[in-house]
């Protein structure tokens, strides 16, 4: 399965299509949870994805207004996450498809709240496809 593209993203993030949202976030759950999940230097697990999930939550409580720079900031944390050691294909494919779509934002508050329904069914459906 190909990852979106950045295109895709934009479309998500910027364009506010819903029906893309819920197909690119089904089909990135389902490689995440599924597909990768055998192997264990390809998968990616729950709590790696909490991990960012939890700060993106926290900047929506405070508003994004106000942690814009804190939103900005995941982009490093989602570098350093790949870069760690014990790093799997999953989490590099999660910091690529997040780091474009943070790039989509460009400070608008509607753009963040598309990027955190994204981000929040991606989450989803990875738990749906067996993700542990």
């Amino acid at each position: 399965m190909e990852l979106a593209s950045e295109q895709e993203i934009k479309e998500i993030i910027a364009d506010g299509n819903t029906e893309k949202l819920v197909n690119i976030a089904k089909k990135l759950g389902d490689r995440w949870g599924k597909e990768l999940k055998a192997n264990k230097d390809e998968r990616l697990t729950r709590s790696q994805i909490r991990n960012v999930f939890n700060s993106v939550k926290k900047i929506e409580l405070y508003g994004f207004e106000k942690k814009k720079d804190e939103f900005l900031l995941l982009q490093p944390k989602l570098a350093y996450a790949a870069s760690r050691p014990g790093r799997t294909k999953g989490i590099e494919e999660l910091r690529d498809q997040l780091t474009m779509a943070i790039g989509c934002v460009q400070n608008d508050p509607k753009h963040f709240e598309n990027f955190c329904n994204f981000f929040e069914a991606i989450l989803a459906y990875h738990r749906a496809a067996g993700g542990k």
